[in-house]
């Protein structure tokens, strides 16, 4: 979702050369303490791990939403994503489901944890899935359309034409098509969307629905990474300037590390989930810790 845009606009940042002009709008992130007495050997890998996260503050919701208010000053995690990037060049992104249950003291989802702050949610995937987070990047949901709609657009695939009121999507044609911001931030934020599959709308499952969220934060991140490589100075520069007070950055900012990644091929997997009772709520697997393994992270991190 606008997980996709953040890889954007930190990019920009790096390699425009205004990050001193931009940075009093943009706010910065206090990184926890993870994994304290292993961290000379996790440098020496030359691995850096990112979480980009799609905040909800900036998001017009239906006053029928249970989530229709945000409390002042906070946001709960609409999109979340690991990626990785290793020193030889490789990429891999993995995308969290936001109803993945917490393990770091308290009751709630992931995507909760950020209403008590983007400490605090670093520490839930610590905790939850076992990988340290080196990186913070996070925007919000005006952000995200904003940089978006400045790249023009991007490139993604969609297997069946889409609509979900509540998302407010609306996709007439499947294929490889290119996207605003609007459509983009929808296609993350869909849970109850209809594919037109043989002449006939089908209604997507609450389960599916939120498998194909998680996995849309993943390929619309990738849309964004493929877009920078053809944008042009003026289309960065207004992609980084109308999101950048919607932009939060913890970990420092890289400049060659952020132009390895945006060359670099990202391989997109989805974190499998078991789901708990009758409810949203999800919890790890021994499967869910093998993709994050195949995927090249380590999940050996442990809370202070």
């Amino acid at each position: 979702m606008r997980i996709a845009a953040v890889v954007a606009l930190a990019l920009v940042l790096a390699l425009g050369g205004v990050a001193a002009v931009l940075a009093s709008r943009i706010d910065g992130v206090a990184m926890p303490q993870l994994n304290a007495e292993d961290e000379p050997q996790r440098a020496n890998t030359g691995d850096a791990v990112y979480l980009f996260v799609g905040a909800d503050s900036g998001i017009e919701r239906a006053p029928t939403d249970v989530q229709s208010s945000t409390p002042e000053g906070q946001a709960r995690a609409d999109a979340l994503v690991l990626v990785r990037l290793g020193d030889d060049g490789t990429a891999s992104a993995v995308s969290l489901p936001r109803d993945l249950l917490s393990t770091n003291g308290y009751f709630g989802s992931i995507a909760l944890a950020l209403l008590d702050g983007p400490e605090v949610l670093m520490q839930s995937v610590c905790s939850t899935t076992g990988v340290a987070v080196d990186r913070y990047v996070s925007i919000d949901g005006a952000g995200f359309v904003d940089a978006i709609d400045a790249l023009g657009g991007i490139e993604v695939d969609i297997e069946y034409p889409l609509r979900d009121a509540a998302a407010e999507l609306t996709v007439d044609t499947a294929g490889t098509q290119q996207v605003d911001g609007v459509t983009a931030l929808g296609l993350v934020r869909s849970r109850h969307a209809e594919q037109f599959v043989d002449g006939a709308w089908v209604a997507v499952s609450e389960d599916a629905g939120a498998r194909q969220r998680a996995l849309w934060s993943a390929r619309v991140l990738d849309g964004v990474r493929s877009a920078l490589s053809d944008a042009d100075a003026a289309s960065l520069a207004s992609a980084v300037w109308s999101s950048s007070a919607s932009l939060s950055l913890g970990g420092g900012l890289h400049p060659f590390e952020l132009g390895r990644l945006a060359r670099a091929e990202l391989d997109i997997r989805e974190l499998p989930a078991e789901k708990i009772g009758d409810g949203r709520a999800l919890k790890m697997t021994e499967q869910s810790t093998s993709t994050l393994l195949e995927a090249g992270f380590r999940t050996d991190c442990a809370l202070e």
